[in-house]
């Protein structure tokens, strides 16, 4: 820190422990996952600004460094990222109002050079593709494209040309547990929540990726009094908030409005595994398009529904992604009885190689699935669940579906148009639509055949089912 003492704003930095590790990791590519206001963008920014050239100074005498610094958008880029960058670092050239390029030359001759992009979009990809540079600082890394996170992979290391070494510096809140950033890196504190689950073909996490996933309350001693008590207080009513921002647990970022307002984990969302009670099962398919999905319901009671389990892939045709179901089902629930939905589109026909035509249902009725076509109409299946989730015991969920849950929290949205605050009434097509559409065929067929009564909820009153249900 000797060059840095002489610098007219200097102040002083001082490592919390799980911060201190990751400064002392000798990993290529390292990541902290931490809550609000755990200092960890901070370290970021000595490790890049700092500790870095003076590594790379020392170990092999590069007196010049170069590095990227995104975010996802350039407005949290420049009022956060670069904020914080300018209040460690003050006497670099090039610092102003939008400033994209920054400077911080040191007393013993040192140079550090700052390019500060953002990048929301795969179509940015263009910007990083000639780039040569020492690494890069992906902040809030979670919502940068994972395509732009690999393109940046193969630009780092190249400056100055001699430089044997590369860095790639994340920096973000905790990931939802499909995120590749959960199993991505071997963490050096287990995080929170279930064991990352690796994709196909992938044993562990990826080579010389390290993470350090910081514990809650960390960083109390440098933030006012009463900093998260107040922020439980605000969001009392959004638990899952707390326990993502707060409490540093996994989650999901909500990044549109959200198609259902009932959900609340803490209610909806078993606190153990769900058993089979021996009954009637029911299906859901989302069997239309190239990423099939299903998901498993039960009716303990005629007042509530439980979803058992979710099957999806990005990788199965549907008859092998039928056959994949029906064999799991038959281990988990043997000589179940089942009742199948499924989107009306896969009745749609198409042409056989060998001639003749088919469609996806008639695929799934010869590998033995009795399908039928469930409702079209999006806002009849969307009241299904919406206002099942409205009354007292009307959905559990079993909490290792973590796509559907996720769903629920955000994933499943309608995305907002640019960065005008307007919203497009068309539902985003990701990965947490296809759960969440196999799920509304199964439930507005069940709905339907329960007698009505209305109820308040939180948007006034509604019909739905079962004249003794109460409301949440």
């Amino acid at each position: 820190m000797e060059a840095l003492a002489e610098q007219e704003d200097y102040k002083e930095y001082e490592a919390l422990p799980t911060i201190k590790r990751f400064h002392e990791s000798g990993a290529q590519i390292r990541c902290i996952v931490g809550p609000v206001g755990s200092g960890k963008t901070s370290a970021a920014a000595m490790e890049i600004c700092n500790y870095l050239p003076h590594f790379l100074y020392e170990r092999y005498k590069i007196n010049k460094t170069r590095w990227v610094v995104i975010r996802n958008t350039y407005r949290e880029l420049i009022d956060t990222t670069q904020k914080t960058v300018f209040e460690w670092f003050p006497n670099g050239h090039g610092k102003g109002p939008d400033s994209i390029n920054y400077t911080i030359r040191y007393d013993n001759g040192l140079e550090s050079e700052l390019w500060f992009r953002s990048c929301d979009r795969v179509q940015d990809l263009k910007k990083f593709k000639s780039m040569e540079l020492t690494g890069y600082w992906g902040d809030e890394s979670i919502e940068i494209p994972e395509e732009i996170k690999r393109m940046l992979k193969t630009r780092i290391g190249r400056f100055p040309k001699q430089c044997p070494a590369r860095f790639g510096i994340e920096t973000t809140n905790p990931p939802d547990v499909e995120h590749p950033t959960y199993w991505q890196f071997k963490w050096h504190r287990p995080p929170p929540g279930p064991v990352p689950e690796f994709p196909a073909g992938v044993t562990g996490p990826l080579d010389k990726h390290e993470g350090f996933w910081q514990p809650p309350h960390e960083n109390d001693r440098n933030l006012r009094p009463r900093y998260y008590a107040d922020l439980e207080a605000d969001y009392a009513d959004n638990p899952d908030w707390i326990a993502m921002y707060i409490r540093g647990e996994p989650g999901i970022i909500q990044k549109g409005k959200l198609v259902y307002y009932n959900f609340k984990g803490t209610i909806h969302v078993a606190q153990g595994p769900l058993v089979w009670t021996g009954d009637t099962l029911y299906r859901g398919w989302d069997n239309s398009g190239n990423i099939p999905a299903c998901v498993i319901v039960q009716s303990p009671s005629p007042r509530q529904f439980q979803f058992l389990k979710e099957f999806w892939s990005d990788k199965m045709g549907m008859v092998d992604f039928t056959k994949y179901v029906m064999a799991k089902c038959n281990t988990l629930y043997p000589d179940a009885e089942y009742f199948d939905w499924g989107d009306p589109a896969g009745e749609t026909p198409f042409s056989k190689q060998d001639g003749g035509f088919t469609s996806n249902a008639e695929l799934m009725r010869e590998c033995g699935v009795n399908i039928e076509a469930s409702e079209q109409n999006l806002r009849a299946r969307i009241e299904a669940i919406e206002s099942q989730l409205g009354v007292y015991d009307g959905i559990l969920i079993d909490p290792s579906m973590t796509r559907f849950i996720n769903g629920f929290l955000g994933g499943y949205c309608y995305p907002e148009i640019g960065t005008t605050g307007i919203y497009s009434d068309k539902i985003l097509k990701n990965r947490f639509s296809h759960v969440h559409e196999a799920a509304q065929y199964v439930m507005v067929k069940l709905i339907k055949n329960l007698p009505k009564h209305k109820v308040k909820t939180k948007r006034g009153w509604r019909t739905v089912q079962e004249d003794s249900w109460k409301t949440v």
